[in-house]
């Protein structure tokens, strides 16, 4: 939420920037993508797969896609699945994919290479957040709730070399919105909202979830799939720039996580591709 600055005004802007990492606290995002990849081991086990074996990896940490590809070569793997743990086919997909294609995996040593794609056709995936929407509205009847799945959203100059990450994110949210109107949702009482660079933003839709009488909010970081500074930080900031009463329920519903059908629907990407 910081605009960005001036050369001769970089400390000042450092100084901001640090403020608003000690307001935060930390991010959990690298320490919930290893829960996520340890319960997806101990899925793959639970079915009595013992050789399988599983590598995290980072497009902006260590170790990356192409550093974990090289461990898997070099303890023995005959085959590399590339499980892409985003929500659309972008340019951070693209990213991950080109830093493995550099090694030449294939051609070089004659293992195939293959990649599951994201997630944003996943039917598994679209039903964990009417679950867990259900898990979280208490007594509330569900025609008194109000759900907002708020996206990621990138610049409109983006969708020209990347469309399909705003058709996909659209797209994918509509369909959990369908599926929570036939749970018995009220249609006037969901929504979409983005958190950065596309309208409407989550306090608009909050307001008019307000008007139509709801007596409890619940919302997603919909496109996110491990807690990090937007789902911890970013997106709970911008639903609560709503004016709305103090006591008021309102229930952060968070990223994706390691919710078992989660786990479950990046399971069945991977085990798509298994000989």
């Amino acid at each position: 939420g910081i605009p960005f600055v001036p050369l001769v005004a970089r400390p000042i802007f450092a100084h901001q920037l640090r403020y608003k990492y000690l307001e935060v606290g930390k991010s959990d995002h690298r320490k919930m993508h290893a829960q996520m990849i340890k319960r997806l081991e101990d899925a793959f086990r639970a079915e009595g797969d013992t050789t399988t074996k599983f590598y995290l990896s980072f497009l902006d940490d260590n170790p990356r896609p192409d550093a974990a590809a090289i461990q898997a070569l070099n303890e023995g793997a005959s085959k590399i699945i590339v499980s892409e743990v985003f929500l659309t086919i972008s340019n951070h997909t693209a990213e991950g994919e080109n830093q493995i294609k550099e090694l030449d995996i294939e051609e070089t040593f004659g293992i195939p290479v293959e990649y599951t794609g994201p997630l944003y056709d996943s039917p598994t995936l679209k039903s964990m957040f009417v679950e867990r929407a259900n898990a979280n509205i208490g007594d509330t009847d569900k025609s008194r709730v109000g759900v907002l799945l708020v996206g990621h959203g990138q610049p409109d100059e983006w969708d020209v070399e990347w469309p399909t990450e705003t058709e996909q994110e659209i797209s994918f949210r509509n369909d959990v919105l369908a599926i929570l109107a036939d749970d018995g949702y009220q249609p006037e009482n969901l929504s979409l909202a983005w958190m950065e660079f596309k309208e409407p933003k989550p306090a608009e839709k909050v307001e008019q979830f307000l008007q139509n009488g709801i007596e409890k909010l619940l919302f997603f970081s919909a496109a996110i799939s491990a807690d990090a500074m937007h789902s911890q930080y970013d997106i709970p900031e911008l639903v609560h720039e709503a004016e709305y009463a103090e006591d008021f329920p309102i229930v952060n519903l968070g990223a994706w996580n390691d919710d078992p059908i989660v786990i479950q629907a990046i399971k069945e990407k991977i085990d798509a591709l298994m000989d």
